[in-house]
């Protein structure tokens, strides 16, 4: 029998008690194990937050408490409950690390690697969440055609040129940055802090009916938000019918380390539907942004550039240049120069053509301009006697 490493078997209580703080504890042993395994890359990421901002572990616990119990709560108001109140900085740690969410606070070294947005002491944690993790608004008469397969991971490769890079904000989930030469799709590489969030949930109200603060003090993202992201991730890599994606996603988690939860599929099992159009795939824009009202902005984004592709190599820029209605006018002046020209030389040679027709009929070499005809006769017969 093996004897544990004790600094092994720290780690395992400090992550058990700390999973057991945020999303309540565990109804035994094996299912805590479960969802260790299943938060490994969430609490990797913990670790490294909590190091780079010098937190102590026996801080993290008090704060977490406070969060889940005062969601509605000014930050100015929770700084003066926590015994970090100078800085704060413990406070946008656990939203990072408890939400997935980038918060940078004015001292914090951390925050988002893309989009940084900072928890004003105005507001609530409720709020904060609110503003930075928004519902898109759908418009009300864009109709235009959407095929969401073109969404896919191996579509935005092969035809769009877009590579992936992941991110352990929420936030910076679906940005799509471009540059000279390249464009990056950032996408969230956590859904197992996803499902254990709405496993949570569903412990307490199966019908995942909770509101934003209801959530929050569970120690979650609201349902909704949750859902809808792992919906994204099936968008991106669909199970079936596109072995392509599944194989692209297969060797991301290979090369990058990522949860081995990716490879398992994203959704929750059986989905209630309200209407008969929520079973079936968006075909058009409004109802893009009814269906995923979170994540449509940048779906909407991610699926106009897969249809119309922003040039990366030389040659396509070349070609791009060229589209510019500039190019397209002077082509079109330069084109009719040249053809007024071809028509001036065309009806030059054809009034030449028409006075040699004329001369050649009347035969009559003491017409003007028409005695070459002799002239040249003589000059071109080789047997023709010159005195």
């Amino acid at each position: 029998m093996s004897i544990a490493d004790p600094v092994e078997l720290q780690s395992r209580l400090y992550t058990s008690s700390i999973s057991d703080e945020i999303w309540g504890p565990s109804p035994d042993a094996e299912h805590a194990k479960a969802r260790n395994e299943m938060l490994s890359t969430f609490f990797a990421h913990f670790e490294e937050e909590q190091q780079f901002e010098k937190v102590l572990e026996n801080e993290i616990v008090p704060a977490i408490r406070l969060l889940k119990r005062y969601p509605e709560k000014m930050r100015r108001d929770l700084r003066v409950d926590c015994e970090r109140a100078a800085t704060g900085d413990i406070l946008d740690l656990l939203v990072r690390c408890m939400f997935l969410t980038a918060s940078s606070g004015p001292s914090s070294l951390g925050g988002g690697s893309i989009f940084r947005p900072r928890w004003k002491d105005s507001e609530n944690l409720e709020r904060y969440l609110t503003r930075v993790l928004p519902v898109s608004k759908a418009p009300n008469q864009d109709l235009a055609t959407f095929r969401l397969a073109k969404l896919s991971a191996s579509y935005l490769q092969q035809f769009a040129d877009i590579q992936m890079r992941w991110t352990n904000n929420l936030t910076d989930h679906l940005i799509l940055l471009k540059g000279e030469g390249w464009k990056s799709l950032y996408i969230f590489r956590h859904p197992g802090f996803l499902k254990v969030s709405l496993d949570a949930l569903n412990a307490d109200n199966e019908n995942l009916t909770r509101t934003t603060s209801e959530a929050l003090k569970l120690g979650c993202l609201p349902p909704g938000l949750l859902k809808e992201t792992l919906a994204t991730l099936d968008i991106l890599f669909p199970v079936i019918g596109d072995r392509a994606s599944r194989s692209v996603l297969e060797k991301e988690v290979q090369q990058n380390q990522l949860d081995k939860y990716f490879l398992s599929r994203f959704s929750l099992g059986p989905v209630e539907h309200e209407r008969p159009a929520d079973a079936l795939d968006p075909s058009d824009v409004r109802s893009l942004y009814e269906k995923y009202p979170y994540w449509a902005d940048r779906l909407f984004d991610l699926w106009r550039e897969a249809d119309d592709p922003t040039p990366t190599t030389r040659i396509e820029r070349w070609v791009e240049a060229r589209r510019n209605p500039r190019f397209t006018y002077w082509c079109t002046v330069v084109s009719i120069m040249i053809a007024i020209s071809f028509g001036i030389v065309a009806t030059a040679l054809a009034a030449v053509q028409v006075w040699i027709s004329w001369c050649s009929w009347i035969d009559d070499p003491s017409v003007a301009q028409c005695g070459y005809k002799k002239n040249f006769s003589k000059d071109s017969d080789p047997i023709a006697i010159h005195p």
